[in-house]
């Protein structure tokens, strides 16, 4: 709702302030402006960017549209379900864990917390690394969280960066497009003071067009994304640091509340939250 609302804001401004400066809304509708810019602004992305990359940069958009976002209650459940997985593996070994890192679809916890289900990047990095802790490996696991880490944040960032290089290239397509209107014009010089009116009228749509959907849209939605793939990564780096402290031993209490305190402030539960929400937990 914040996206839409967002663009809805945005057109509102900008086309009533030009209404009420006396515009005449049709005169901004110039479809072949519309043709120029959008085909190359396009056609600039398929050339730059792999499929992978095109096909997560819409995917991305969407998410934006259904406004999806990671919250309190998100890491809450997060926090309980790595203290119950913890707790398993203190109370009856190691390999109790094994069945579902295995399995996560029909374990028994994991079932109980759909929004890290459905989170897909979360659950095969939290089983691939606790697969490496059934099987003794606790050497170096830190550092191979992080490296993953790594790789997955760059992933993540290239739609942010896709859009923003989109953004940076519009206001220069509608130079493109403004002198291409600008020739029609100089070639229809002798059809009168009206025909040429209309004419630069047209070609300056096409720079309004390129800086307006460069800064009112594109970007602002290039820093959406970004801003959705920080809070992935934020989400990971708890997964990570609770279970880098849990595979040495460290209490399951204890190891929860590293995670709690690696979130930011604006979605970091309290002590007493977690505490509440573990208890609860535990009676369920």
């Amino acid at each position: 709702m914040k996206f839409l609302f967002g663009i809805i804001f945005v057109l509102a401004c900008v086309l009533g302030g030009f209404v009420l400066h006396h515009g005449n809304l049709a005169a901004l509708f110039v479809p072949t402006e519309y043709l120029i810019i959008g085909g190359c602004l396009l056609g600039g992305m398929i050339i730059k960017n792999p499929p992978s990359v095109l096909k997560r940069s819409m995917g991305e958009i969407f998410a934006l549209i259904k406004g999806t976002s990671i919250r309190k209650r998100h890491y809450l459940e997060l926090l309980q379900m790595l203290y119950e997985l913890l707790q398993l593996s203190r109370k009856e070994g190691v390999l109790a864990l094994e069945s579902h890192v295995n399995d996560p679809k029909a374990s028994s916890v994991f079932g109980k917390f759909p929004s890290f289900m459905r989170n897909h990047e979360a659950v095969h990095f939290t089983c691939d690394t606790l697969k490496l802790f059934v099987a003794g490996v606790m050497d170096g696991l830190d550092d191979l969280m992080e490296r993953d880490l790594e790789v997955l944040h760059h992933e993540e960032m290239e739609p942010a960066d896709a859009l923003n290089a989109a953004a940076d290239s519009l206001p220069a397509i509608g130079i493109v497009a403004a002198v291409l209107g600008i020739i029609l014009t100089m070639s229809a010089i002798d059809e009168g003071a009206a025909s040429v009116g209309r004419k630069v009228a047209g070609a300056l749509v096409g720079t309004f067009l390129g800086v307006f959907v460069a800064y009112g849209f594109v970007g602002p939605m290039a820093g959406a994304v970004r801003n959705n793939a920080e809070e992935r990564s934020r989400y990971l780096q708890c997964i990570r640091h609770v279970l880098a402290a849990g595979v040495t031993g460290m209490n399951p209490a204890l190891a929860v509340e590293m995670g709690r305190r690696s979130i930011y402030g604006v979605d970091r539960p309290s002590f007493e939250e977690l505490e509440s929400t573990l208890k609860g937990g535990n009676k369920a």
